[in-house]
């Protein structure tokens, strides 16, 4: 059996004995919005700030030269976490404002007779900033669409909207919504043989399975530390040659070369820091572990949830190629009610369309109530599931 039981402790904002009002009597299946930060990741935040380190890059005495090795340790650890070179991290705010950045710069080269693909599985961060650029650009989007009846993103979904005038594919590593992996592999190899690049949208993939970007093959992969245990950031990993070939907007002392074209001022250090010790926590722990110690929860879930009648699983109804997240409805109650009643027994999840706005349609919920999402980390339990499973049935049955 593939337990991680014993690492609830390793998050001090629901360990045992915690005696804040979010503390460890509450279910915490919310973490797909955002994750309970790691010990380390906290300590090396907080120790960065106490150093005296803060100043900035490229000075020439220590505390300047102290921010130029983080960012080369922060970059390093995140090439070993997404198996990619670490001259390609772009490190920022968030992934919405990294994929801004980039996508303006890539609007500098396209026009009406260019192609975007996207998809109606990703979050709205792999997709306005596209509808933003082509109606800059008069480019086109396209839209691929989901199954309706699985909840799945097909290959051929995308690769028949790929054709001589596409020039980028926006595809997501696994949907925020309901957990669905694409297979980005033979996605980014359909669209490289028409000369079009990819950008995989890894922030909800990255928490849940090892990535190779090597494998995939991909020219930009995009994921957040907020969502696997560290800072709220964004960080950006963009093919090295492509990096250096974008017409940035940037500032003019900015560098013409390297991460620093799509950096907006000053870095937080300490969320470098902070991103740093999250990727070697999951680095030790194991991503592979990780993976099958959240699928036992996530079958617990999932099964427990088909056997409530007046309970609806939305999307994709087993556990294959899926990230251990998923949306519910119950019968006769909005999901806004629902997540309002588990939230009076102290068990978190999320309501709404979470962002993947284009995806509600497709999968039969309202545009703006969406459904009820839930989410296992690493530090979700069977007594967590089974509260949930409980109060879940008790709210169908009333």
């Amino acid at each position: 059996m593939s337990d991680l039981h014993d690492i609830r402790h390793r998050f001090p904002g629901i360990a045992s004995g915690t005696t804040s009002t979010n503390g460890d009597d509450w279910a915490r299946f919310d973490g797909p919005a955002g994750t309970q930060v790691v010990d380390v990741a906290i300590e090396a935040a907080a120790q960065w700030q106490r150093s005296g380190n803060n100043a900035n890059s490229h000075g020439a005495f220590a505390a300047a030269q102290a921010c130029d090795a983080l960012v080369d340790r922060a970059s390093a650890v995140m090439g070993r976490l997404l198996g990619a070179d670490p001259a390609g991290m772009v490190f920022g705010p968030s992934t919405t404002a990294n994929m801004m950045a980039l996508t303006r710069a890539i609007g500098r080269g396209l026009g009406p007779d260019d192609e975007i693909v996207c998809t109606t599985l990703d979050h709205d961060s792999n997709v306005s900033p596209w509808l933003l650029l082509a109606a800059d650009t008069g480019a086109t989007v396209r839209m691929a669409e989901l199954d309706p009846a699985t909840g799945r993103l097909e290959v051929d979904a995308v690769t028949s909207l790929i054709g001589p005038s596409t020039r980028w594919v926006a595809v997501t590593g696994s949907s925020n919504a309901v957990g669905t992996i694409p297979d980005v592999e033979a996605i980014t190899r359909a669209a490289h043989e028409t000369g079009a690049r990819v950008v995989v949208d890894g922030v909800h993939l990255t928490p849940h399975r090892s990535v190779d970007v090597s494998a995939v093959g991909c020219d930009v992969f995009t994921t957040s530390s907020y969502k696997w245990y560290g800072p709220h950031a964004g960080i950006m990993w963009v093919q090295p040659d492509l990096l250096d070939d974008l017409d940035a907007y940037k500032v003019r002392p900015a560098p013409d070369r390297g991460p620093g074209r799509l950096q907006y001022g000053t870095p937080s250090w300490e969320a470098l820091a902070g991103i740093e010790a999250a990727a070697d926590f999951l680095l030790e722990v194991g991503l592979d572990a990780i993976a099958a110690s959240e699928a036992e929860r996530f079958a617990r879930l999932i099964g427990g949830l088909h056997a409530i009648d007046g309970v609806r699983v939305v999307g994709p109804q087993d556990t294959a190629d899926r990230a251990p997240t998923l949306m519910f409805e119950v019968a006769g109650r909005t999901p806004l009610a629902v997540a309002e009643r588990l939230a009076a027994g102290r068990i978190a999840v999320w309501d709404g369309h979470n962002y993947a706005v284009e995806a509600m349609g497709p999968l039969g919920l309202d545009a703006e109530a969406g459904a009820v999402r839930a989410g296992i980390s690493i530090y979700t339990s069977d007594d967590d599931v089974d509260r949930l499973l409980a109060a879940t049935a008790d709210l169908a049955r009333t």
